[in-house]
């Protein structure tokens, strides 16, 4: 008798879980998205890095100090994330997935959201947004 009441113990949370996840796919569909489109690509941000912290799956969460406080943002590009250091200067231009930190004479362009960490489906739904020409990302070069 024990063992059937733990059967239906488990089928329904498993129950709960599944119809929860489709309410919350049919109130927030977009919610990554329009984060994405609405706050993280429009922000313009920059200063002089003082903290980090890596975020599982290769990103990094970087904090600022700017003109007016402290701030930070997310990069989510795996091939820059162990290049950047404490006391960088650092800017993500406006409407635009466009970064670049300073370190001495020597200035890195990257795109600061790598695009492979979207789904299609994310990707087609945020559309064409500003980045750097691949040539010119990810490695240092002289500044001019």
């Amino acid at each position: 008798m024990k063992r059937i009441h733990f059967q239906y113990i488990g089928l329904a949370m498993f129950s709960i879980f599944i119809i929860g996840n489709i309410i919350s796919r049919i109130f927030f569909p977009n919610s990554f998205v329009n984060e994405m489109t609405e706050d993280y690509f429009p922000t313009e941000i920059n200063g002089k890095i003082y903290d980090f912290m890596p975020i599982k799956g290769g990103s990094l969460y970087v904090m600022l100090h700017t003109q007016h406080n402290d701030d930070g943002i997310d990069i989510r590009n795996s091939s820059v994330v162990k290049k950047i250091e404490k006391g960088m200067y650092l800017k993500k231009l406006p409407n635009t997935n466009q970064c670049y930190v300073i370190k001495d004479d020597s200035i890195m362009y990257f795109n600061c959201f790598d695009r492979s960490f979207l789904t299609k489906e994310d990707s087609i739904k945020i559309g064409q947004v500003k980045e750097w020409n691949s040539a010119i990302t990810n490695h240092w070069v002289l500044k001019k």
